[in-house]
């Protein structure tokens, strides 16, 4: 930032409507006061030299502190705006890749299906087994709404089967085909122009080998090709992190610096070239000035995607003109005056122009006596008019800082505390859509379905479905446990070894069994109340559940299957990684998140031990009456210490929890030393 500022500082205070205000307000002053000591110079000339003397001494005081605060205020409004608006560029690359990550677990998954290795394998296949498979991918993709094509080839890469009827796949993507078949990796991901969706600009496309079984010397059948709603998902993202109204594009560049995704494509089009060269400064687009932030992803979980990433672009013209809430002026004015986060300089600017103010009226008050002693009473009017000066300069110091502090300083604090808890909150969503989709794939798996269906179950049954349910597990790190029942409840498999004990065992109506063992739709699943189980050690969790079909008949349930949710550790970390951190990457002092239901039960604290999962929250009760989606934030004080609060209101991902019958609210609450 400090070489945006040195290269561009003449540019900036342009831009900066405030700052120029008060420039002009003062250089009007300093301007009237030289008049004023002109004309006193003029008709007083047996008082006014050396009174006059020190009052220009005055004069130029106040003009040093003027450059002072005209640089501060530059960096402060710098500051704000770098911060908000690398958060955004950075808050979005970080959700896809987030969102990315689940889809490598996917193909490398999916690529593992019986039924499509049964199918690759059977080399009299027809029609009718093609509709099978098809019929099975329409299943998966009713789940996994983020794929809006799957495509099967065998291992010569003739196409075997597609999802979508209406991609005619005429010319093979011979270049995928290769790579994915010769790859040593788990899977390839592929983002450009394919054969394989010929009517798109891009494809995102995550292949994989299918192989005969999970040893790694295997036969290879064929390869899967999941073709992930890129476009689909920036919209949504954009649209989360840039209200309506503001006046700035968020872009993903790919590794060329060119935009592949662009929340104003009018203004941005996609395949624009940005060639950044720092994290921060000012580019020329087309005519237009831009301060552009650009930030490289995080990664999740060791993953970082394809060398993508997120860029906020703003507009200098309009870049300083966003004004606090009147709310933030009103409401906060003494908490302000005692924050520690306020810059120390512009305090110590503050109270100089007041020091300085006194010292002129000192000055004013002995020209005053002296003026009397001499006679000169045409030098009254002179003092006066320089003393209301100095007030009228003393003024603009103190408003201009308080402005600063009111709608710069406060509003950044208050704008930044509701943005992070829409984040966590935006995050759990996101992670719990993956949740609802997995029990309900993974209830549809034919072994599964074939060894319920029988009149008694073997051991050797029962130990071939722990194998399965141990594999997913392995691949699906989020869960401490998946477990299988039959229709009267009883635990028949788990993936757990340490919890062979539970087989044999009636699961409780509080995991959200019984709801399902009554339902034979593929779309519904259950979920527990939030509490603590001896599934979970005797924590709280979620349980997500779905039922077990019979494959000739799927109007018979047969049983279902949950999964154990860790949500200690995977609700700690989503808070943990909303937290505010200083330039090293560590949390600020102070700072704490909590997930809490509408009724005040915790979900999830970290970095707060008064707190515990499963007690209250105390806090006012209009904070858990918010709507879902909504978000504010206000100064409180909790636990004797003041905080700036953020809250937010989940409002589902996708058709999670807005379309799927299922409500669960929950309420992130980012706390904020002030």
């Amino acid at each position: 930032m400090n070489n945006l500022l040195q290269s561009h500082k003449t540019k900036l205070l342009s831009a900066m409507p405030e700052v120029k205000r008060y420039e002009s307000r003062l250089g009007a002053l300093n301007d009237w006061w030289g008049k004023i000591a002109l004309i006193g110079k003029i008709n007083s000339h047996n008082v006014a030299s050396t009174i006059l003397d020190d009052m220009s001494l005055t004069k130029d005081k106040f003009g040093e502190l003027q450059h002072k605060l005209t640089h501060n205020l530059l960096i402060e409004n710098l500051q704000k705006l770098v911060l908000d608006n690398s958060s955004k560029a950075q808050v979005a690359i970080d959700l896809l890749i987030r969102n990315l990550f689940e889809r490598t677990a996917d193909v490398g998954f999916l690529a593992t299906d019986d039924d499509i290795r049964t199918f690759l394998s059977n080399k009299n296949a027809d029609s009718t087994d093609t509709e099978f498979i098809e019929r099975r991918l329409q299943e998966y993709v009713k789940k996994y709404s983020v794929y809006d094509e799957i495509i099967i080839f065998d291992s010569q890469g003739n196409l075997k089967a597609n999802l979508d009827k209406n991609n005619i796949i005429s010319d093979i993507d011979e270049a995928l085909i290769e790579e994915t078949l010769t790859t040593h990796k788990e899977y390839v991901e592929t983002f450009r122009y394919s054969s394989l969706q010929s009517d798109r600009n891009h494809s995102l496309i995550y292949s994989c080998r299918i192989t005969a079984t999970d040893q790694r010397d295997s036969a290879t059948l064929g390869v899967l090709c999941l073709c992930f709603r890129f476009d689909n998902e920036m919209t949504g993202i954009f649209t989360n992190l840039l209200p309506g109204g503001e006046d700035g594009v968020l872009t993903i560049l790919g590794p060329d610096s060119k935009v592949i995704a662009s929340s104003d494509q009018r203004a941005i089009p996609l395949q624009s070239l940005i060639p950044y060269h720092h994290s921060v400064e000012i580019l020329n687009y087309q005519g237009q000035e831009y301060i552009v932030n650009t930030r490289k992803t995080e990664g999740y979980q060791g993953f970082k995607g394809l060398g993508w990433q997120g860029q906020m672009l703003t507009p200098l013209r309009s870049a300083f003109s966003r004004q606090a809430s009147a709310a933030s002026r009103a409401d906060y004015a003494d908490i302000m005056e005692q924050a520690c986060t306020f810059p120390k300089e512009l305090r110590d600017i503050r109270q100089a122009s007041a020091d300085i103010n006194a010292d002129l009226g000192l000055l004013v008050l002995n020209g005053q006596i002296t003026s009397a002693r001499k006679n000169a009473a045409e030098f009254m009017p002179v003092l006066e008019a320089i003393k209301q000066i100095g007030s009228d300069i003393a003024n603009i110091f103190t408003e201009s800082v308080n402005s600063l502090q009111e709608i710069t300083v406060m509003s950044s604090h208050l704008d930044n505390a509701g943005f992070l808890a829409s984040l966590a909150v935006d995050i759990m969503d996101r992670n719990l859509y993956e949740r609802a989709n997995d029990c309900r794939w993974w209830a549809l798996t034919s072994v599964f379905r074939r060894i319920l269906a029988q009149a008694s179950i073997s051991t050797q049954d029962k130990n071939q479905m722990c194998e399965i349910l141990a594999y997913i597990n392995n691949l699906y790190t989020v869960y401490t446990n998946l477990y299988v029942y039959d229709a009267a409840g009883e635990i028949i498999a788990t993936s757990n070894d340490n919890d062979r004990g539970i087989i044999g065992m009636k699961v409780a109506e509080t995991t959200g069994a019984t709801q399902i063992l009554q339902n034979f739709d593929s779309q519904i699943y259950s979920v527990s109340a939030f509490e603590s189980t001896h599934l979970y050690q005797n924590r709280h969790t979620y349980i997500y559940n779905a039922s077990i079909t019979q494959l000739d008949n799927p109007r018979v349930v047969l049983g279902g299957i949950g999964i154990v949710f860790d949500s200690e550790l995977q609700f700690k970390a989503m808070l943990s990684e909303i937290l505010p951190c200083d330039d090293s990457g560590n949390i600020l002092p102070g700072c704490f998140a909590v997930f809490a239901e509408r009724k005040k039960k915790i979900i999830a604290v970290t970095h707060n031990s008064n707190l515990q999962v499963g007690e209250m929250l105390n806090l006012n009760e209009h904070f858990f009456t918010m709507k879902n989606g909504q978000r504010c934030s206000e100064i409180i004080q909790f636990e004797e210490i003041n905080y700036v609060l953020g809250i937010a209101v989940s409002n589902g991902y996708r058709e999670y929890k807005t379309c799927d019958h299922y409500t669960n609210d929950v309420l992130a609450f980012v706390f904020i030393p002030f």
